[in-house]
């Protein structure tokens, strides 16, 4: 890494130099850092009376120590800063909508905002560059033939102070709140430190296509041309990418270590519009979620939510509630309205329900205490009905009775696997991770006796 021509370690010396520390090395920086308690994120801090330097360890973001999307949502709040900027090589709606009440706050008091995009490998959607449009100031991509346009860069920018994030974290969920990424926090007194926050502007000023030939500012006629030509993906069609040779079968998923993951913050429920009352299933297709669209930009389906949570209670019967709300937030995610009918039983009164056809083909597996899973399943197919009396949605996974108690969490998200429709894991309340994924339903089921089961959208 290179910080103005300059090595990497003599460019730290020459931050901590006013403090006599260039004369060190490396191993006398090193020295100088602080650790924080036990049991608080382990990234370290070195600060003079200038400037602060600060680690966010790759363990940080997973285990929900220390996470990007918090440190954006700090500098959004302080009112020193009056300008953000944002280059990254890859950028998707998740953090984007998380940030969107502050952002939008946050403007209306003066606060200027301003991205530059990557748009390689199918990286970035076009719900991000959507958003971008309609709520930042500016916005730039970068694309060069034959190259990648990878940097990581956030930074806030004021009279008095400035703050930098330079790292592995892309402006994704799992780069701003899930992955394993590394980044350093710099904090600058001005106008004292602008000789060694200068290399920050001008790197973003060398970036802008009056200066950079690879560069071209968007717009929503250039968007719209992204999009009809294949540059920039929706997201409700992406799927991550599985290596291997093409036409070759994906890898099967690795086994779960243990490790204590915790989920990302969920999406906002503003984001998503509530269902007033469940339809029937023949008007169900005429309720649909209302995008955020920017007036001048093409339309592009916002339904962008790639993992559903929900507290369940399993039956004896085998049978589990679903959210009608949660099908009417996001159609695609459950393929709704159903597109089949049930078979009445010979004789039976009972008249044919909408059904899911054919069922979806599901891997399960369920967590206890043990780090081991306690169950699972492979090519689980998955009864999943619409019972329009009552306006249910059930689905029928006779194999979990007795195995996942009431209140049990369900993580749903699409599988990326040949012939497998969905990838399910229920946390048991024995789970370790069981009171993190609670708190990340953020959405109340308008019913559900004394204790109403909660939902969330990742």
């Amino acid at each position: 890494m290179l910080f103005s021509g300059i090595p990497c370690h003599f460019a730290i010396q020459h931050l901590l130099g006013a403090q006599g520390y260039n004369s060190g090395g490396p191993a006398h920086i090193a020295d100088s850092l602080t650790s924080t308690p036990a049991g608080e994120s382990k990234s370290q801090v070195y600060s003079d009376p200038m400037v602060t330097i600060s680690f966010l360890n790759p363990i940080d973001q997973p285990t929900g120590r220390r996470r990007l999307l918090a440190e954006l949502k700090e500098g959004l709040e302080d009112p020193g800063f009056t300008t953000l900027q944002i280059t990254v090589a890859f950028a998707k709606s998740g953090p984007l909508l998380r940030l969107q009440s502050l952002i939008a706050a946050q403007r209306a008091r003066g606060l200027r905002v301003e991205a530059i995009f990557g748009i390689d490998q199918f990286g970035t959607s076009a719900q991000a560059l959507q958003f971008a449009l309609l709520h930042f100031d500016q916005v730039f991509i970068t694309r060069e033939s034959g190259r990648t346009f990878h940097p990581k860069i956030y930074a806030f920018v004021g009279p008095a102070a400035a703050r930098v994030f330079v790292g592995s974290n892309n402006l994704t969920v799992g780069g701003t709140e899930t992955n394993f990424e590394a980044a350093l926090r710099v904090d600058f007194a001005l106008p004292a430190d602008q000789a060694i926050f200068q290399p920050f502007t001008d790197a973003w000023n060398e970036m802008l296509p009056a200066n950079c030939l690879a560069g071209r500012q968007l717009t929503a006629v250039l968007l719209d041309e992204l999009i009809q030509n294949g540059t920039v993906p929706d997201e409700s069609v992406m799927q991550p990418r599985a290596p291997g040779a093409p036409g070759a079968a994906p890898p099967p998923r690795p086994p779960r270590s243990g490790f204590p993951v915790v989920p990302p913050s969920a999406l906002p429920p503003k984001k998503v519009p509530q269902a007033v009352k469940a339809p029937k299933a023949a008007a169900a297709a005429a309720v649909a979620p209302v995008p955020i669209v920017a007036p001048a930009a093409p339309a592009v389906n916002l339904n962008v939510a790639q993992r559903f949570v929900i507290q369940i209670k399993p039956h004896d019967n085998g049978e589990i509630h679903l959210s009608v709300t949660a099908a009417l937030q996001n159609p695609a995610f459950f393929k709704w309205p159903f597109n089949g009918k049930t078979v009445p039983k010979k004789g039976a009164k009972n008249k044919a329900y909408p059904q899911l056809s054919p069922d979806p083909v599901v891997n399960i597996t369920v967590y206890g205490a043990p780090a081991a899973p306690i169950q699972t399943l492979s090519g689980y197919h998955l009864n999943t009905v619409y019972y329009e009396l009552k306006s249910e949605i059930r689905i029928t996974a006779s194999p979990l009775v007795g195995i996942a108690p009431v209140y049990s969490v369900m993580i749903m998200e699409q599988s990326n696997m040949p012939g497998t429709d969905y990838e399910i894991t229920i946390h048991t309340p024995a789970s370790s991770g069981y009171a993190a994924w609670v708190a990340a339903c953020n959405q109340q089921m308008p019913s559900g006796g004394a204790v109403p089961r909660k939902f969330g959208w990742f």
